[in-house]
């Protein structure tokens, strides 16, 4: 990266590619929501960054349906998903697991995590197709 005279370079300048490995050493679900929200760089380093990940975890987290359905959707390499509830309430209900079950990865996930989770009942984990 060049710079003009005495100016310092700006993160902004930074490769995609070089974004996607920073945020590939992020592992709190908070922590790519913030940066995702920087700019339109950061947003789609972001996303390829949680593209290639075998592991996803929002355990302990306040989120719903749609941010994690959002988030595993893109997700295509998943092997581990932990949506556990905890201190703060991951709360995915039936219809979110039933939405999750259309992701790309769900072939391959050799684990997922439900624990403590109150809102889901057998008719999430149990779907028949009419």
């Amino acid at each position: 990266m060049s710079t003009r005279g005495n100016e310092e370079p700006h993160i902004d300048q930074l490769p995609i590619e070089l974004l996607i490995r920073i945020f590939d050493l992020l592992t709190p679900f908070k922590d790519l929501a913030q940066a995702s929200s920087v700019c339109g760089k950061w947003r789609q380093g972001v996303k390829e960054s949680i593209g290639g990940r075998e592991k996803l975890s929002f355990a302990g987290w306040k989120i719903n349906d749609d941010s994690v359905i959002r988030m595993v959707l893109i997700a295509d390499g998943l092997k581990e998903l932990d949506i556990s509830r905890s201190r703060w309430g991951c709360q995915v209900t039936d219809h979110g697991l039933h939405q999750l079950s259309t992701a790309k990865c769900i072939c391959d996930l050799s684990s997922v995590s439900l624990w403590g989770s109150t809102v889901i009942t057998d008719k999430g984990v149990v779907y028949t197709n009419p």
